[in-house]
């Protein structure tokens, strides 16, 4: 419903009843062609377009499909910076958070893209992110080291900011789960809960990596990302004829 295009990974404060929550953009599932109801993949939305989505909330709330209580169950998206209307919808599906981390010991839960594949749709010019199917890793798994568009060590540690979780990869296995309070850097390479390699070789530069998050208020934003990141390391993005 704005001008602005409705993206992937983009809070928005989510009205839903009474309720305002910030809550993001984690999926487009599929755009919904309005004349002929064909269903495609896309990474974003333009004004007037149609789609099914993911939110992510960032925190419990009070909620119901639309078929069942249409109050609990309609919502407008609201852009935190013009607060303008983004979008409006109705929810179709509630998810079980606990059940959709990728990383889970005990009461540690983390929601890892690691595994994401990343394609460039020759029709849509845009990049659409490939989810594989499901799958939660607990400490003694084997992990995917090696995906289309993605190819890690079988050593490496991931720091998932999001969730403060920290996990340690030994020859291709989840060898630990911990709370990224706890971690310690042992000179393993580093990589973000996305799969963005954090460049990292020293201890001196993990302090200083952390100062710069917890200057940052705990946010992974372009400024830390820019210092600290880099996509290419492990990743690439391949062409893809299908993608619309």
């Amino acid at each position: 419903m704005d001008d602005q295009d409705l993206a992937v990974g983009k809070e928005y404060v989510v009205k839903l009843g009474i309720k305002e929550i910030v809550g993001v953009l984690t999926d487009i599932d599929y755009t919904i062609d309005v004349n002929t109801g064909e269903k495609k993949r896309a990474s974003s939305l333009t004004k007037n377009e149609i789609a099914v989505c993911t939110l992510f909330l960032q925190e419990p709330i009070v909620v119901d499909t639309f078929s069942h209580h249409k109050v609990l169950g309609e919502l407008i998206l609201i852009d935190r910076v013009t607060n303008m209307t983004s979008a409006c919808g109705v929810v179709i599906d509630v998810n079980d958070t606990n059940a959709d981390h990728t990383f889970v010991n005990g009461s540690l839960k983390a929601r890892g893209d690691v595994f994401e594949d990343f394609f460039y749709g020759m029709q849509s010019l845009n990049i659409t992110k490939a989810k594989p199917a499901f799958h939660q890793y607990h400490i003694g798994d084997t992990i995917p080291t090696k995906g289309e568009t993605y190819a890690y060590p079988d050593n490496f540690d991931i720091l998932i900011l999001r969730d403060k979780v920290a996990v340690e990869i030994r020859d291709a296995k989840v060898a630990n789960i911990l709370s990224l309070d706890g971690y310690a850097y042992t000179e393993q390479p580093l990589v973000n809960g996305r799969g963005f390699a954090i460049n990292v070789h020293s201890p001196q530069e993990f302090a200083a990596f952390k100062a710069d998050y917890a200057k940052a208020g705990g946010n992974s934003d372009a400024e830390l990302f820019d210092k600290w990141m880099t996509f290419e390391t492990y990743r690439k993005i391949k062409f893809h004829n299908d993608f619309e």
